[in-house]
């Protein structure tokens, strides 16, 4: 399968490539700054762009047989903290201009959100939803609007909303369910949620379904 992944130089987008290649997919990745995609493989392209531009969004995707996206604003690790583009819409923007771009693909999408989006905000255990939403409040109203857009579209979406990330190591195994129960301590490593999201592709269950993610 030839895979575009957007945000691949974020800290789930790498292991997103890394488990595409694994899985033996041909994976193109754009991002902003090549430099910082350090992997080099054989089934691995580079195309730099700008995700909040839509013509080269549209360059990047055309015959792709699925694209994933794992946009985010606020990058957690230290030495990614000068790119964090606090009040920039770069989830909804950017993933509109991808929604744009998927007629010239054959449809598949993946996008990673956040639990408490949409409604797994009821799903939050103790107030968790709202917790989530009061301490990032643009940052989860940004996604709202990046949802919304994908329940409008006509391809074959799936949406994975991950409780708060973790860079330990994968378990092997994660919960998820469009109804699962959350709590605010709840946590989801990134190689098991970028583990996922690659199976996620090829699994049809998963089409037109929004699910929550946990360890």
């Amino acid at each position: 399968m030839n895979v575009v992944v957007f945000g691949a130089t974020g800290a789930t987008g790498r292991l997103v490539v890394e488990f595409a290649l694994s899985a033996g997919h041909f994976v193109t990745a754009f991002v902003r700054e090549p430099a910082r995609m350090r992997l080099r493989h054989s089934r691995l392209s580079l195309v730099p762009g700008d995700v909040m531009n839509p013509d080269s969004v549209t360059s990047a995707v055309i015959g792709a047989d699925a694209v994933i996206c794992t946009l985010g604003t606020m990058p957690e690790a230290k030495e990614d903290s000068n790119r964090r583009q606090p009040g920039v819409p770069v989830c909804s923007v950017g993933t509109k201009n991808i929604l744009a771009a998927m007629p010239h693909t054959k449809g598949r999408l993946v996008v990673e959100s956040s639990a408490s989006v949409g409604d797994s905000h009821a799903t939050g255990v103790l107030g968790a939803g709202f917790i989530v939403r009061l301490a990032l409040k643009a940052v989860m109203a940004d996604k709202e609007i990046q949802e919304d857009a994908i329940r409008k579209s006509t391809c074959d979406w799936t949406i994975v909303r991950p409780v708060k990330l973790t860079n330990k190591p994968a378990r092997g195994t994660i919960l998820s369910g469009t109804d699962l129960r959350w709590n605010i301590t709840s946590t989801a490593t990134r190689a098991d949620v970028a583990s996922y999201i690659v199976q996620s592709l090829a699994d049809a269950s998963t089409h037109k379904k929004a699910i929550t993610l946990r360890n």
